[in-house]
């Protein structure tokens, strides 16, 4: 009788829906599709100031401490919260050292009889780890203007120092300085943010705080660099949506209000005559009947677009395969269904295919005989109850055979 009751109500509100127009617009409250691997690539360049602040280099005065910096990177977003970019990075730094130290200014004097300035410039690769901060804490937007992306990497710097130039017969002079080859490389890792506005989908500008430890195995230096640059994004430069379907609010005459009315009255009436029927039965003495095998096995569900099979899902499939390997003679009916509400006829047919094969191939990891289990796949709704009852039909069924 129940079915009987939910049969009825089904049947009158597919009736009134029916002359609703059905239309299909993403939902990214369902979360986002991953972009093809040529998508949201982006090109960067930078430029600005640091300062030093190694154990020496203090010891010269603020002014004489800062240098200059640039960066050249490629990368990608591989989702909106999380990237890569790889690049060469430049440097000119300033601070203090030692008499006779590698990037001792040659031309200079002593800072106070002990500390001489020290000056070097270095360039190399590097690769860095991106985190858009914004959109993982706030959700992601495809027109917000300021993103905060946290980002880390390191890299590797070859050097150069000032040196006085040496003619064939040994004569320098102090204005005769050049850079030349350090002969020492170092590797160095940094962490920074980057707030980021955006001028477009195809345009943006940033500024960058950025902080730096230089020669991680020996010296451990470090400086601190504020950049400005810009960012040039390539490709496609926003996320899809998953696809859900909407219907419109429907807007009644008068005259279809009142016929609508006198439907549902008429639908309480049947309700009302079919709940004393219901009630007439349970007075009924019960009749004990032999008990009979349940013709369903097993269903398991899932959540729209989705055919993984959680882990509450594995522990009943388990059971499933025992009582599968309990009985070798018998054989199962696996069928894999998606409901008709959402999605096109493609994108259904895969899901359902995708349901069933995943559960075939679990089964078959648990020990239960290939040649027991029939996979196939059903175009239509396993419940038909309606698109509130959707979830119903995100289905795979498990029968036995007759």
């Amino acid at each position: 009788m129940k079915k009987i009751v939910l049969l009825a109500l089904a049947s009158l509100a597919i009736g009134t829906a029916s002359a609703q127009e059905v239309t299909y617009v993403e939902d990214c409250s369902q979360g986002l599709l991953m972009n093809r691997a040529k998508d949201n690539w982006f090109i960067t360049a930078q430029g600005g100031t640091n300062i030093q602040f190694g154990h020496n280099d203090i010891k010269a005065d603020l002014k004489n401490r800062w240098g200059a910096n640039a960066a050249l990177y490629v990368g990608k977003w591989v989702t909106p919260q999380f990237g890569f970019r790889f690049g060469a990075n430049w440097t000119m730094s300033k601070g203090a050292c030692p008499k006779g130290a590698l990037y001792q200014k040659m031309n200079d004097g002593s800072i106070d009889g002990k500390y001489y300035p020290e000056k070097f410039m270095g360039i190399g690769p590097e690769f860095d780890v991106l985190i858009n901060l914004t959109n993982w804490w706030c959700g992601y937007k495809p027109n917000r203007v300021y993103n905060a992306v946290l980002h880390g990497g390191a890299g590797a710097y070859w050097t150069q120092a000032r040196r006085y130039n040496h003619h064939s017969d040994g004569y320098k002079t102090e204005g005769d300085l050049m850079w030349v080859n350090a002969h020492n490389t170092f590797l160095f890792a940094n962490v920074g943010i980057m707030n980021n506005f955006a001028l477009s989908k195809r345009f943006n500008l940033f500024v960058d705080v950025q902080y730096t430890i230089m020669d991680i195995s020996r010296a451990m230096e470090s400086n601190l660099a504020i950049s400005a640059g810009f960012t040039v994004n390539l490709g496609k430069t926003d996320w899809n949506c998953p696809v859900t379907a909407v219907c419109p609010t429907w807007k009644y005459t008068d005259a279809e209000g009142d016929a609508l009315v006198a439907r549902l009255a008429n639908a309480d009436n049947k309700i009302s005559d079919l709940q004393k029927q219901l009630d007439d039965c349970l007075k009924r003495p019960v009749k004990q009947a032999p008990a009979q095998n349940c013709e369903g096995l097993c269903t398991v569900y899932y959540p729209i677009n989705k055919s993984n099979i959680t882990a509450r899902d594995k522990n009943v499939l388990r059971s499933v395969a025992n009582v599968m390997q309990e009985n070798p003679n018998k054989k199962y009916i696996l069928t894999g269904w998606a409901d008709n509400y959402t999605g096109n006829e493609e994108i259904n047919t895969r899901l359902r295919n995708a349901r069933v094969n995943g559960v075939k191939a679990y089964l078959e990891s648990c020990g239960v005989n290939p040649d027991q289990l029939d996979a196939r796949i059903d175009a239509n709704n396993l419940t038909d109850f309606g698109i509130k009852s959707a979830p119903l039909d995100r289905a795979v069924t498990i029968k036995e055979a007759e």
